[in-house]
């Protein structure tokens, strides 16, 4: 892994925060992840999934977006999008990439990936880590109206613990998106994938970085098809 400064015109001093995890063998498509909304690149979160990611042979880009870089707190996720194209422009050249990449992220970070995919940013996938289906204790305000418009295959990782997504909620909309998505559950995990002793299948309590880690047979098999 490798630190990276990206050109993004929006963002403090013009550039925001990533790194590059190069895998030990290359074997499928690069993808770009970027945090939550109360992150930062460096969340145990999203640092473990880009690890289980370049684990799969893929390289990774992990990047702030522009409210990490400036320590403001995060805009709606639609005035987002410009920006975030402006960090996937600076890293498909930060990684010398003419294709497309798979897109994503944590919770947040990966909704704003899939608004610009709807918009129709070129994308080989989207890994949705945590979707914010809705806000806390607000199902009935659904984070889905984009859906219909989102043309490539997506993975959702999600608690069923998670305060932000009712899994019953979730499967009920997949229907929206024009292609069958792949949806894995981490059993007794919260938006965060922390779970504890009392939600744990077998009594042990597991940290985001474990429970992604246990997630890596579903992310390398999904990758491996993009």
């Amino acid at each position: 892994m490798r630190p990276l400064s990206l050109p993004v015109e929006a963002a403090p001093d013009g550039a925001v925060t990533a790194a590059l995890h190069e895998p030990k063998r290359r074997r499928g498509r690069s993808v770009l992840l970027v945090p939550g909304a109360g992150g930062n690149l460096d969340s145990e979160a999203i640092r473990s999934l880009a690890d289980v990611v370049a684990s799969c042979g893929h390289r990774v880009v992990r990047s702030n977006l522009v409210h990490h870089e400036a320590g403001r707190r995060a805009p709606r996720a639609e005035t987002a999008v410009a920006a975030f194209r402006e960090v996937l422009d600076s890293a498909r050249a930060a990684l010398n990439e003419d294709g497309p990449l798979v897109l994503g992220g944590r919770s947040y970070g990966g909704r704003v990936a899939s608004m610009a995919v709807a918009d129709g940013t070129p994308a080989a996938g989207l890994l949705l880590s945590g979707y914010p289906l809705h806000p806390p204790g607000d199902p009935e305000r659904l984070r889905v109206q984009h859906w219909p418009h989102i043309g490539v295959p997506c993975l959702f990782l999600q608690g069923d613990h998670d305060a932000l997504c009712d899994l019953e909620l979730l499967r009920a909309h997949l229907r929206k998106l024009p292609r069958r998505p792949t949806v894995e559950v981490v059993t007794g995990g919260n938006h965060e994938f922390r779970v504890t002793a009392a939600r744990s299948p077998d009594g042990a309590a597991r940290s985001p970085a474990d429970s992604v880690a246990a997630l890596r047979p579903v992310v390398c098999g999904w990758l491996a098809e993009r």
